[in-house]
């Protein structure tokens, strides 16, 4: 214990000795450790912590799935669900839920709220507890009371978290619900604020007898010790079994099984996250490699110490504990400075980070994220220490004290060992500009496509009516709404659509009818309700025949405005004007739709996806409960919110608006997700050119300083200091060569793995490739230009008098 106090108190004398080397390494060491652990910190939040219910990893959510058709994550109906529920013995119980919007309806402003609609059961597979009153049950969910529990948060904000607002009264759409409970703070499963029971929808009986595709998503709890696997093989029997029993046209149907805490974050956004910390991971490498090559050139100064220690008795083992020990003590340093970096890091991530990257509320360091930091500087200490240990190692002691006092040579180990450092470092940095490259053209790609709509200058607000207004007074009021609406200065036009941008489209039955023959086919589509003007308000381009009119009323034949997806799917190589169609099958009574015009197609689920199939209803024989209404201005949107507000008052002062926003910020969180990964990556890589351009530049100029009485006596005999310039350039670059094919390979490989997160660029992109290859090479020759330029600038009687 005392050789390890006396080492560590003479590793702090030779750091305070040598301030510069000190500062160098322990803020290139400290950005690394700093960086790395501010990733993880996002990492663990985002991917690795366990989900806050009892035994987690036995929730799982099912979809239902129509592999020959794409769709692997649909949403299930209640009849199903019960199948599910009675035959499966892997399960402990399946619960659903259903998120949705209602409005909070107050005498002075109805206001918007978001709503659970769930079975009582969800509460118990999740293990949650009231924090205040009761949870709802089954019987009263069977008897469709009206019964409402409030989240934490909403408990405050809108009771002051009084006790009193249990077995208080509140009007949702209309409709009287007591509040019977809150729930605990912290429940990470939904941000809704009030919870109900899944019978509170209007439509329940419907909803109920549904079979096939249906709204609701399903939570289900395993049995201890059951596996995903073996839960999936019995669901997927479970899924053949009701599939042979249906119609030829209906079958294709299956069961998958998703773990919990996989839902929160896609699999793009789960790749996105492991890539950001494997690039900063190699950040911290090339910063080691570095500090290792710097510690090899202070080592070298260090042979006399090191050979009169040894005549002194002191073994091979104790000078490594002596060097490693310094190189620990530089790592621990480092690490002290690195978490307070990784405390400056981590909200600056957050606030970049895109919307639909799901975070906790409270996100920091902890133990686990100050244990990785300590085994992180354990690990840089480590790679630090083992060179300049291995290097010493292989030194020839005796000459340095026969030569009294000149140091001996670091010897062909040496530098073998330095020139493989500066070859690791760069190829780690073209793996990251690679990958930054690969990234930076995949975004460009993607705001180099048409939504096939316009924007700009598009103010988006939202609305919602209660369920207790009928179809025409929904209508009427709308109709209010657009009238004082257009008649506001600088409003150039006006529409309303359910809403404008999509998660995704439903698969339904459409039927055709055909001149000889009616038929039935199975596609994803989205339908919506909109006014007249909406495709004038959003500049989207009609094809063929007409916008809707005042002719299309209430009372007239259903018409339809369909997209050219859906024109070339339903009438391929046929004219679809005039055409007619229906939603369901024959049989069913849903009427029978014309298509009077054709529109473009709009990319409304995300930029990168390819547009499917879409139809539009005239708002009037068909109005909607949730509208979002666009309005075209002839200035800035944002400054004409109040002018907008006060007309919609002016139609009724009770609407509730939100979602304010527009058309441009919503396109622009498209890409919010790419921009944040690549944005990040980019930086990290420019870190790494830095660090790669800094290490060429090391290596070479000690190569010139060791070498100086070598370039001396060559000079002296004939070279010209162009030979010698040209001769030290070519090493560096040979160097910095075999980095970047190493690299390259390195690069093919992991462009492939994360090719998912690529749009528009294949993973063998050769302009990237090329182009981050040209550019570490013009790093490298600008490294290495200055200490060959001072090696052709040698006196060669200077340089044969070189000690």
């Amino acid at each position: 214990m005392t050789g390890i106090l006396q080492d560590l108190r003479y590793a702090i004398r030779g750091l305070r000795r040598n301030p510069a080397f000190t500062a160098v390494a322990v803020l290139t060491l400290a950005l690394g450790i700093g960086a790395n652990t501010a990733m993880f910190t996002v990492l663990y939040a985002v991917l690795l912590r366990p989900l806050p219910y009892p035994s987690p990893d036995e929730l799982a959510l099912l979809w239902t799935e129509r592999p020959n058709q794409g769709l692997r994550e649909g949403r299930s109906s209640y009849w199903d669900v019960e199948q599910w529920r009675a035959q499966s013995r892997s399960f402990i119980d399946m619960a659903v839920y259903d998120p949705a919007t209602v409005t909070l309806t107050v005498p002075e402003q109805w206001e918007r709220i978001s709503s659970m609609r769930v079975s009582p059961n969800l509460f118990s597979l999740l293990g949650v507890r009231p924090f205040r009153g009761r949870l709802f049950s089954t019987e009263e969910a069977e008897g469709r009371n009206r019964v409402v529990v409030l989240s934490h948060r909403f408990w405050q904000s809108r009771f002051g978290g009084a006790d009193e607002a249990i077995g208080s009264t509140i009007q949702i759409d209309g409709v009287s619900s007591e509040v019977i409970g809150v729930l605990p703070p912290g429940l990470s499963y939904s941000d809704a604020e009030v919870w109900e029971p899944h019978t509170a929808f209007s439509d329940w009986e419907e909803r109920r007898s549904q079979r096939g595709g249906g709204a609701w998503f399903v939570l289900g709890r395993l049995r201890p010790g059951v596996t995903l696997d073996r839960a999936q093989a019995e669901l997927s029997a479970i899924a053949s079994q009701f599939d042979r029993q249906r119609a030829a046209a209906e079958r294709g149907q299956g069961i998958s099984i998703m773990p919990l805490h996989l839902h929160a974050i896609g699999p793009r956004a789960r790749l996105a996250v492991w890539m950001l910390t494997g690039a900063v991971f190699c950040v911290l490498l090339i910063g080691v490699t570095n500090i290792t090559n710097l510690s090899l050139a202070r080592s070298a100064g260090r042979q006399r110490e090191m050979a009169l220690r040894t005549a002194l008795g002191a073994s091979l083992g104790r000078i490594f504990r002596q060097l490693f020990t310094e190189s620990l003590t530089l790592a621990a340093v480092s690490g002290l400075v690195g978490v307070l970096v990784a405390a400056l890091c981590i909200p600056l991530i957050i606030s970049f980070k895109p919307a639909n990257l799901t975070l906790p509320d409270e996100i920091g360091l902890d133990t686990r994220v100050l244990g990785l930091t300590l085994g992180l500087s354990v690990l840089t200490g480590i790679l630090v220490g083992v060179a300049p240990a291995a290097v010493t190692g292989r030194w020839n002691l005796r000459p340095v004290l026969q030569e009294g006092g000149k140091d001996g040579s670091t010897g062909v180990f040496a530098r073998v060992v330095r020139r493989a450092l500066v070859t690791a470092e760069f190829a780690l940095a073209i793996v990251l500009l690679a990958g930054a490259g690969l990234l930076m053209r995949s975004l460009l790609h993607v705001q180099s496509i048409e939504p096939g709509f316009s924007g700009d200058r598009v103010l988006s607000m939202q609305l919602s009516l209660t369920a207790l207004q009928t179809a025409g007074q929904r209508t009427d009021h709308y109709n209010r709404v657009l009238e004082h609406i257009e008649a506001v200065p600088g409003v150039e036009g006006a529409g309303i659509i359910g809403d404008l941008f999509v998660s995704g489209s439903a698969e339904q039955v459409v039927t055709v009818e055909g001149s000889t023959r009616t038929a039935s086919e199975r596609l994803r589509l989205r339908s919506d309700e909109i006014s007249s003007g909406l495709f004038t308000a959003i500049r989207a381009p009609l094809r063929r025949g007409r916008l809707f009119g005042p002719e299309d009323g209430p009372n007239a034949p259903r018409v339809a405005i369909v997209n050219e997806t859906m024109a070339r799917r339903l009438w391929p190589e046929q004219d679809a004007l005039g055409r007619r169609f229906k939603l369901g099958p024959q049989a069913s009574d849903n009427p029978w739709l014309t298509v009077v015009g054709i529109v473009g197609d709009m990319r409304r689920q995300n930029l990168e996806s390819e547009p499917g199939a879409q139809m539009f209803e005239p708002l009037a024989q068909n109005p909607s409960r949730l509208a979002t209404i666009l309005v075209r201005t002839s200035s800035d949107p944002l400054g004409m919110v109040g002018a907008v507000r006060a007309a919609i008052r002016q139609a009724d002062s009770r609407t509730p608006v939100y979602g304010v926003t527009t058309v441009a910020t919503r396109l622009e969180s498209f890409q919010a997700q790419r921009r944040f990964l690549t944005s990040l990556l980019m930086a990290f890589s420019l870190v790494a050119l830095l660090l790669a351009a800094i290490g060429i530049y090391g290596v070479v100029q000690y190569s010139v300083v060791t070498r100086t009485r070598e370039i001396g006596i060559r000079m002296a005999v004939g070279a010209r200091p162009g030979d010698i310039f040209t001769t030290i350039l070519g090493d560096g670059l040979k160097l910095s060569l075999a980095g970047v094919v190493l690299g390259l390979l390195g690069a093919l490989w992991l462009a492939h793995v994360g090719s998912s997160l690529l749009f528009g660029v294949k993973a063998t992109d050769l302009p990237t490739y090329a182009s981050v290859s040209a550019l570490l090479t013009v790093v490298a020759m600008a490294g290495c230009y200055f200490p060959a330029r001072r090696a052709a600038r040698v006196d060669p009687l200077t340089a044969l008098r070189y000690d």
